[in-house]
């Protein structure tokens, strides 16, 4: 049973933002906040994802650098670092 409330506190902007959402996705306001609220506290938060992935694929891009910068160069690290940047560029992209 929900009986007890919060009260907070949102821009203008982002009141219009969370009720258009809320009408295309055919839930209330409160369904989308506590849906918010327990993914975060579950550990999800949002976009922290993304943003990891992200790095993952920078730290694979600096390796591919470095291994065009050795010389002589070595092809099959190459081949093995380009495998691990298109791995990690499709995580970025889904």
């Amino acid at each position: 049973m929900k009986d007890a409330f919060v009260k907070i506190r949102i821009s203008d902007i982002d009141k219009s933002r969370l009720m258009e959402f809320a009408g295309q996705s055919s839930k209330s306001a409160s369904e989308i906040v506590r849906s918010a609220l327990d993914e975060t506290m579950r550990g999800n938060i949002a976009g922290d994802k993304r943003r990891k992935d992200i790095a993952t694929l920078r730290r694979s891009t600096n390796l591919m650098l470095e291994a065009f910068a050795e010389k002589p160069i070595d092809v099959q690290k190459i081949k093995e670092i380009a495998a691990q940047v298109r791995q990690d560029a499709l995580r970025v992209l889904a």
